[in-house]
């Protein structure tokens, strides 16, 4: 068995039984990231944890074997619901992954977070033979300052043909809006506007909505800017863009992983667990929850099988995805706790992805490309450039493949040029030619085409898509992705409710990043295990949860803007769109 690594930052091992007052059995239900890091943090602290997951260890971000094409003694080819990656605001993740030793690499103190790459550019790629435009990300000057973040959007933005001054200019009054608001106007206002009406898309040129609005929206944080609320972006745009800076212990503004994700980090993860004493039933189903006496008494499991039984403890933790949760918790459960159906009401959509294999290396650019006037919102990463360690032919595959263009597809109700149909109607060879197509049509650099039909080896398409087999039908998706709508809040669950020994955790539930991220999963789950110790009365120390980066010095003005709120009066430096205001003919803030 492993040795204990210990809770963060202590170096020791809690003992539960020395440390509570209750029971230490905890099932832990779902074992993506949400769930991986409950069980981690409860096993650090001596709980006994059985983690039950229906499906695969990783959950939407494993790494998913395209199974039959390994050949001569090599590993099949890595599939994936979609890209894996890390912006630098991802604090608590990472601090998670630190914590996880990662074996080989030359170093026994190696751990997952030692393999986290950083990219240096983002290639917005144009169709209709207009070249796309390479954005640096590596970094910039050893301070970072509100000031200096607004220069360096304005500056990268300049250098984005199609976008006027004034655009530019809006756009980074809105990130200096949001960072100079106060508590009150985020949970009020701010919840309940979209990005997509905080920024004035509606009324914009085309250039603006799709280079400023909903292009970096969906690479950033894979959500969609017409629906999601301001409270929930806002915050990740102004990380992001302050992150561009660097500074002393800031991370970089974007990371990926060194090797697919289940063999860099879901493995070793779940290795680590095992050491730790942790139990895995996977295959196993929860079918719901069982009550006595106002608590949970135990979960209704069926086996791969189908044969159904109980596992009894004495603490719950449900880390299911939103549209599983209400049908897992079970009727009992929701009884108890009415405020839990809620769940029902948050809103998902589509996001995931294609695989091209690849017979050459073909690194389109040092990190993400985001194909602005794609119809399917497509976004990209050529993977094998990252993965410098690999010898991808030799391990993967029949040895003709050299590379792996990981796309994500964002827009599935929008017709194609190809085909003339929405990616949910479909089969999965017409959306193949489809996604392939839209890439083509976009990634060309000096005029000429990057990509050609005879790179491509073969394809994988994410298996929680159904796609249509008659004619006329609709694609089905069993794993669809959360979607933060403005107003969704008020659904969200809290780690803690009414039933005493049961927790939510997720990237549904409420906590300080409200997005569907490995971020808000990693989040959820440590304020769930907080909850479960401080009702256990134990003596271990809480999980440390890393909240949003504050400037400092912007701490007067958004103590202002408090009283502004307060007041009724809007943030002191909001105005109105440019183009907007010279409709209205209005000078400065509009009332609210």
């Amino acid at each position: 068995m492993r040795a204990r690594t210990g809770v963060a930052g202590t170096g020791l091992v809690a003992s539960a039984s020395a440390g509570t007052r209750a029971g230490r059995r905890v099932v832990v239900i779902g074992g993506g990231p949400a769930g991986l890091t409950a069980a981690l943090e409860l096993a650090e602290r001596g709980f006994s944890v059985t983690v039950v997951e229906a499906r695969a260890l990783g959950g939407k971000a494993r790494s998913i074997p395209v199974l039959g094409t390994g050949r001569d003694g090599r590993r099949d080819l890595p599939g994936e619901h979609g890209f894996r990656f890390f912006p630098g605001f991802y604090r608590n993740v990472t601090e998670t992954m630190a914590r996880i030793p990662s074996p080989g690499g030359g170093s026994a103190s190696r751990t997952v977070a030692d393999r986290l790459v950083a990219t240096s550019e983002v290639l917005y790629a144009r169709d209709r033979g207009r070249d796309g435009v390479v954005v640096d990300i590596s970094g910039g000057p050893a301070t970072r300052t509100v000031e200096a973040t607004l220069r360096a959007v304005g500056r990268l933005l300049a250098r984005t043909p199609g976008l006027s001054a004034e655009e530019s200019a809006h756009f980074a009054n809105r990130l200096l809006v949001y960072a100079t608001s106060g508590t009150a106007r985020h949970d009020g206002e701010f919840e309940n506007t979209s990005w997509w009406d905080f920024t004035a898309g509606a009324t914009a040129s085309e250039e603006y909505r799709r280079l400023c609005v909903i292009g970096p929206t969906r690479s950033l944080v894979a959500a969609k800017a017409e629906v999601a609320s301001v409270a929930s972006i806002g915050r990740t745009q102004v990380e992001f863009w302050s992150g561009l800076l660097g500074g002393p212990g800031h991370a970089e503004a974007d990371r990926v992983l060194d090797a697919p994700t289940t063999e860099a980090w879901i493995g070793p993860w779940a290795d680590h667990l095992v050491g730790l004493g942790v139990r895995f039933l996977v295959g196993h189903r929860v079918t719901g929850l069982r009550t006595a006496r106002g608590a949970v008494r135990a979960a209704a499991v069926r086996t791969p099988s189908g044969a159904p039984h109980e596992i009894e403890a004495d603490w719950f933790v449900c880390a299911v995805p939103a549209e599983a949760a209400v049908r897992t918790l079970g009727p009992e459960v929701c009884e108890l706790d009415d405020s839990l159906a809620g769940i029902d009401r948050l809103e998902t959509d589509w996001m995931t992805g294609v695989q091209f294999f690849l017979r050459e290396r073909t690194p389109l650019v040092r990190g993400h490309v985001i194909h602005v006037d794609s119809p399917w919102a497509l976004t990209s990463i050529a993977q094998a450039q990252f993965w410098s360690d690999i010898d991808f032919p030799n391990r993967y595959g029949d040895g003709a493949v050299r590379d792996c263009l990981s796309v994500d597809v964002s827009a599935w109700d929008v017709p194609g040029p190809l085909t003339g149909k929405p990616a949910r109607a479909c089969t999965r060879e017409e959306a193949i030619a489809e996604v392939w197509h839209q890439l083509t049509d976009s990634l060309r650099r000096d005029g000429r085409d990057l990509l050609h039909k005879d790179l491509m080896h073969s394809c994988f398409t994410d298996p929680a898509i159904a796609w249509p087999t008659e004619p006329g039908g609709l694609a089905r998706n069993r794993e669809p992705l959360l979607i933060s709508t403005a107003g969704s809040r008020r659904w969200r669950p809290r780690p803690a409710g009414k039933v005493p020994n049961l927790f939510q955790a997720g990237d549904h539930v409420d906590v300080d990043l409200n997005l569907a991220t490995m971020e808000a999963a990693d989040q959820s789950a440590k304020a769930a295990v907080n909850a479960l110790l401080s009702t256990a009365g134990s003596r271990a120390p809480a999980c440390v949860v890393r909240g949003r980066d504050q400037p400092a010095e912007l701490a007067g003005l958004r103590r202002l803007d408090d009283e502004l709120n307060a007041a009724g009066l809007p943030n002191a430096f909001d105005r109105p769109a440019p183009w907007e205001r010279q409709r209205s003919g209005a000078q400065g803030p509009l009332p609210r």
